[in-house]
């Protein structure tokens, strides 16, 4: 196996655990509504459907909800994976529901059986690679600020690209590129009137800075 590979099976592997302790936190125990508590139905119209994409955080994000939908329908505990698979299907669609059509529903799949976790797993191996992760490294480098969503936006961009590669970059690389990505005039009063500096300052008083550079320069 070679360097790159290792790193991105590596990378993989920990995107797989995320994955697999969602599901053990959240359904690891089944949920029992006390006695006095008329149980009702939970309504799942709050969660998006999932469609594919080379995006992490998306996946990340429509997991959890899921999870804690199925939570709160007492899909927890042991030996609820066909009941909560069930589930899931009205909540995929577009490429991601043809991967589940043909590889968990079909009668002529390869694996028969699938856990919850397998599935969840399955998708993320599905849509993320070796290519895409070599897309967010160069997609993170590349990131434009937009004055329209602001500082926040951006560095939430930059975070959900780096949570893509294959590996993940260090912090000083973060505000390295956070700080290459924002206005020139916004960057010369943080560095020259404000005195920050990667090496030295937190992301965290980097972004509120930079918060205040631009209600600064937008009421200027």
């Amino acid at each position: 196996m070679t360097g790159m590979n290792a790193v991105v099976k590596l990378h993989m592997d920990h995107m797989h655990d995320c994955l697999s302790r969602l599901v053990d936190d959240s359904l690891g125990v089944r949920f029992k509504f006390p006695d006095s508590v008329k149980p009702h139905r939970v309504e799942g119209k709050h969660i998006w459907t999932y469609s594919g994409g080379h995006k992490f955080s998306q996946l990340e994000d429509w997991a959890m909800d899921i999870c804690y939908h199925l939570a709160a329908c007492c899909y927890g505990g042991d030996n609820m994976d066909y009941e909560r698979i069930f589930v899931l299907h009205e909540f995929i669609d577009g490429e991601a529901w043809n991967w589940f059509r043909c590889h968990v529903l079909h009668t002529n799949r390869d694996k028969q059986d699938w856990t919850f976790k397998e599935v969840l797993i399955g998708l993320y191996n599905c849509f993320m690679n070796a290519a895409t992760m070599q897309e967010a490294q160069e997609a993170f480098r590349t990131a434009v600020y937009d004055a329209q969503t602001g500082v926040q936006t951006f560095y939430k961009e930059l975070i959900g690209h780096a949570q893509n590669m294959a590996m993940y970059p260090d912090e000083f690389t973060i505000r390295e590129t956070f700080l290459d990505g924002i206005p020139a005039e916004m960057h010369c009063t943080l560095i020259r009137d404000d005195n920050l500096s990667p090496e030295v300052n937190t992301q965290c008083t980097m972004i509120s800075t930079a918060l205040t550079a631009h209600k600064d320069i937008v009421n200027l």
